[in-house]
């Protein structure tokens, strides 16, 4: 079963961040196994080190490559058009109970904003259900009670999908 997902959206990039950051350090103080997953609007990045045999991999011309480790494993595959949300989930995330998502604005999952403006609330919304809002001119929110929502909300998720199967 896929796990829940919530999305960060928001201008406030370094706020999106910092609430990710925040939000998975309290939810595995919940024991919840949690996904991070972060969309990169600005095209092509780079997360392999030059110079390295997987980078060489891909710079001849992989289209997939995957480091590995008894730690950690990793997987960097060339796209060929907008990442599907639902697709990479399933694919990479089953095993977690839920996934925190900075940015994919376009897509259909539920979110918590960020913005300082009513305005604001209504373009990130974009007919999706809203789990909490932030003002980033608040200067602190309490991030206990965050995360007690999206606890109370990835809950609430997986007993309704129980009970619709």
């Amino acid at each position: 079963m896929k796990p829940p997902v919530i999305c960060i959206v928001g201008k406030s990039k370094n706020m999106k961040s910092v609430i990710m950051q925040e939000l998975i350090s309290e939810l595995k103080v919940q024991n919840l196994k949690v996904g991070a997953l972060k969309y990169h609007k600005h095209g092509d990045f780079e997360i392999d080190i030059e110079g390295k045999d997987t980078w060489k991999y891909a710079n001849a011309g992989a289209d997939t490559v995957a480091i590995s480790s008894s730690m950690k494993f990793a997987l960097i595959k060339k796209a060929s058009g907008e990442p599907n949300i639902d697709e990479i989930i399933e694919n990479n995330f089953a095993d977690c109970d839920i996934v925190l998502a900075d940015g994919f604005t376009l897509s259909d999952k539920p979110r918590i904003i960020i913005t300082d403006t009513e305005e604001g609330i209504e373009v990130f919304k974009r007919g999706c259900e809203v789990v909490a809002v932030i003002d980033q001119n608040a200067g602190s929110y309490d991030i206990l009670e965050l995360a007690s929502t999206v606890s109370r909300f990835c809950s609430m998720e997986l007993t309704q999908r129980t009970q619709n199967s």
